[in-house]
């Protein structure tokens, strides 16, 4: 350490308030110039450059510098720079994955809702076919019986079954055509089958 630097360092490590002021005063840009060639914004390059020295003042006396005070300085906002970056880095990519998580929670929760009141609309619709028609798109799709079991079941011709399965099918449309998008995908998931 020079001299001229090793009687700076002396009075800032006996808590001389001026001197330090007068150290900082005259070093701090060109260790603001070293943070802001790393972090590339004023405002964070400033802080870490007061964090510096204010690590500096409140340490000084745990403090041991053996080459030069100007050194050790630039090392520590050099050090104190790269941490930044890695904050920031680790910062960005917990932002990243928190809106990827929030879009996909987003996503999936309306999807779920969609999905939910189709269904609810579904059930309501098939609550109001006529009677017959119900049972036998309940024998349908629920049950899953094939035609000729349901006209066997309920003693009527494959020909009603077939025209109660299209007059259901037709109502059920009616409904998904109010919610179309999710509508038609889970029509044709759970209903439209041989």
């Amino acid at each position: 350490m020079t001299p001229e630097e090793s009687a700076i360092w002396i009075r800032i490590q006996q808590k001389d308030i001026r001197a330090f002021e007068e150290f900082y005063r005259s070093a701090y840009k060109r260790f603001f110039l070293m943070a802001f060639q790393y972090l590339k914004d004023a405002d964070i390059s400033q802080e870490v450059v007061n964090d510096v020295f204010m690590k500096l003042w409140e340490d000084s006396a745990e403090i041991t510098i053996e080459k030069s005070l100007v050194s050790y300085i630039y090392r520590a906002v050099i050090n104190r720079s790269l941490n930044q970056l890695q904050k920031q880095k680790r910062d960005l990519a917990q932002i990243r994955s928190l809106q990827y998580s929030l879009q996909h929670d987003a996503t999936y929760e309306l999807r779920q809702m969609e999905e939910n009141e189709l269904k609810a609309a579904l059930y309501k619709a098939i609550d109001q076919l006529p009677d017959q028609c119900r049972r036998v798109f309940c024998l349908s799709r629920f049950e899953q019986l094939k035609q000729q079991e349901i006209a066997d079941q309920l003693g009527i011709s494959i020909k009603t079954v077939k025209n109660h399965i299209t007059y259901a099918l037709k109502q059920l449309q009616k409904v998904t055509g109010e919610l179309l998008v999710i509508g038609i995908a889970l029509l044709k998931l759970f209903f439209f089958r041989d």
